[in-house]
C-alpha cells in the first residue's frame, strides 16, 4: 500500500511539473515580440493589470442561437504592454496588441473596452469579432463580452498566478501636504489633517516619459503613504492638473525609473502656501 501511495505521489508530481512547464512554454511563445513593439509604456492602469497571464478558453456564448460557437483555440496569452497571443495545439497561431476604445452605448461595469488588433492573423472567431469588454471575476475568470447582440462572448480561466508582477517594480513613498490651517497646533486639530478630498485637490499622477498620457493616479492612504505597481520603465510624477499658484512650493515634477522587482522610493512634499 505504501509503495502504491508513493507511485501516486510521483505521478501527481510529474503531472504538476508538466503543467507548469506547459505554462512556461506558452509564455515564452510571446518572447519573440519585443516588450515595446506596440507601446513604450503599459496602456493599462495598475488596477487593470491583473488581466495579464495565461488563460484557458473554457466556454463561449452568444450568437443568433445564444449557444456560442465551437472553441477554436486553447489559450489566450496576455503580457505587459498590452501584448496578446493565441495558442492552439501548442502553437502560437496569432498575436497582436490590445487597443483601448471609447465607451460604446452599451456599458459594462469594471471592464476594459478594447479591440484585439491582430498583427499575425488567425482563423478564429476572435479575429473576426475583435471588439470586446474585458472583465475579471474573482481574479481567476476572464470574460470577453461583445458590445452588441448576436455577437460572441468568451469565458476563460486563469492557468497561472498571472503576469501582473512580472517585469514590474514598485513606486512607494509618502505625500506630505500642509499647512491646511492658518495656525497649526501640536497635535494638529482634526480639521487641519489631510483627507481623501485633500489628496484629490492636489491630485498627483504617474505620466509616461513624454508626459502625454497619465498612466495612473495616486491614491494614498490618509497618512499620505502610497504604493504603486508599475511595469519597468521611465516615468514622470507630477500633478494631474498644472498648478499655477505662486505661494508655497513642491518637489514636482520628478522623473523616476522603475526596475523589475525593485522598490523605488519617492517622498513628495507640497507646501500649500496657507499662512
Amino acid at each position: 500500500m505504501n509503495n502504491l501511495i508513493k507511485i501516486l505521489w510521483i505521478i501527481t508530481g510529474i503531472v504538476f511539473l508538466g503543467s507548469c512547464a506547459t505554462q512556461e512554454i506558452n509564455l515564452k511563445k510571446l518572447d519573440l515580440i519585443p516588450a515595446t513593439r506596440y507601446y513604450s509604456n503599459d496602456i493599462f492602469y495598475d488596477s487593470n493589470q491583473h488581466i495579464y497571464g495565461v488563460w484557458k478558453l473554457t466556454s463561449t456564448s452568444g450568437g443568433l442561437s445564444g449557444s456560442g460557437f465551437d472553441k477554436d483555440f486553447d489559450y489566450l496569452l496576455l503580457k505587459p504592454n498590452a501584448i496578446f497571443g493565441v495558442v492552439r495545439n501548442d502553437s502560437l497561431i496569432g498575436y497582436g496588441k490590445l487597443t483601448l476604445l471609447s465607451d460604446s452605448p452599451v456599458f459594462y461595469n469594471n471592464s476594459i473596452h478594447c479591440n484585439f488588433d491582430f498583427d499575425q492573423t488567425a482563423g478564429i472567431q476572435l479575429n473576426n469579432d475583435p471588439e470586446k469588454y474585458i472583465s475579471l471575476t474573482n481574479n481567476d475568470t476572464l470574460n470577453l463580452t461583445a458590445p452588441c447582440c448576436d455577437r460572441y462572448n468568451l469565458q476563460l480561466v486563469r492557468q497561472n498566478s498571472g503576469l501582473n508582477s512580472v517585469n514590474q517594480g514598485t513606486l512607494k513613498g509618502k505625500i506630505s501636504i500642509g499647512p491646511l490651517c492658518p495656525v497649526e497646533t501640536i497635535p494638529p486639530r482634526p480639521e487641519c489633517q489631510p483627507t481623501a478630498e485633500t489628496y484629490k485637490a492636489w491630485q498627483i499622477s504617474v505620466w509616461n516619459q513624454s508626459k502625454t498620457r497619465v498612466i495612473v493616479d495616486f491614491m494614498p492612504a490618509l497618512d499620505g503613504n502610497y504604493s504603486i505597481q508599475l511595469p519597468a520603465g521611465n516615468y514622470i510624477v507630477d500633478f494631474k492638473t498644472p498648478k499655477t499658484y505662486t505661494a508655497g512650493g513642491n518637489n514636482l515634477p520628478k522623473q523616476v525609473t522603475i526596475s523589475k522587482g525593485i522598490n523605488t522610493t519617492l517622498d513628495i512634499s507640497i507646501d500649500t502656501g496657507i499662512r
